[in-house]
């Protein structure tokens, strides 16, 4: 079964402040140093994980993706530190003393899609993670694949990875949380004509507006899953 690579736009939202002083993009040494730090959660869940470098490994992605490999259950992160137009201009606005908390904020992003395809792909918790209103009567792994393949839960696991890096936010800044939470609801909105299907701001205004916290009898994974279904968009 093939695995799926996860875009991680959240990383976007790392660049959307407007600070004075400028960082480069970010180098090799300080993706994987995120990436390494971030990993240690993916342990404490009893997952395996591994960092390859994107460009080798013929991914095209900017900054991190991610994937679970099926057969292992490792969770691969990849990085790319090739400049993409577009983010290159967000790092522009970064505060160097900034930088490592957003990228580990972005590692954590795609720490959670690993851990909703092990919920899905091996687990098989189709209730878990599958939207409220989807139809889940005899519902397989094929049949969730092909759900994923065609677009139709993309901004709803968008979702789930940026409320666990809002929650990541909260515990590595708690007083500055919320400032760093807005700016990545803002990206999330005012990049939704490029990244239409990673809108994931009507979850994270009602998030933020709410102060919730990562529950005390669950882990920041668990919760996030539980934030996604309590705070979903309105009609």
């Amino acid at each position: 079964m093939r695995s799926v690579c996860r875009l991680s736009v959240a990383a976007l939202a790392l660049l959307c402040c407007s600070y004075a002083s400028a960082v480069p993009y970010p180098t090799e040494d300080q993706l994987r140093a995120a990436i390494v730090e971030v990993a240690m959660m993916l342990k404490n869940e009893g997952l395996k994980w591994g960092i390859l470098d994107a460009r080798k490994e013929g991914l095209t992605r900017p900054l991190m993706a991610a994937r679970l490999n099926q057969a292992s259950g490792v969770c691969l992160i990849f990085y790319s530190t090739k400049p993409e137009d577009g983010l290159t201009q967000f790092f522009e606005a970064i505060h160097e003393k900034d930088l490592p908390v957003w990228l580990r904020a972005v590692a954590v992003h795609e720490a959670t899609h690993c851990i909703e395809h092990r919920e899905a792909y091996i687990r098989k918790r189709f209730d878990k993670v599958l939207p409220p209103d989807f139809k889940r009567d005899n519902v397989t792994v094929q049949g969730y694949l092909s759900a994923v393949r065609s677009g139709a839960l993309e901004t709803w696991s968008e979702a789930l990875a940026d409320i666990a890096s809002v929650l990541y936010l909260k515990q590595a800044v708690p007083v500055r949380w919320t400032q760093f939470a807005i700016r990545l609801a803002a990206m999330r909105h005012d990049l939704a004509g490029k990244w239409p299907a990673h809108d994931t701001s009507a979850w994270l205004h009602q998030i933020i507006a709410a102060d919730v916290d990562q529950a005390a009898n669950q882990g920041l994974f668990e919760t996030a899953f539980q934030l996604r279904r309590q705070y979903g968009p309105r009609e």
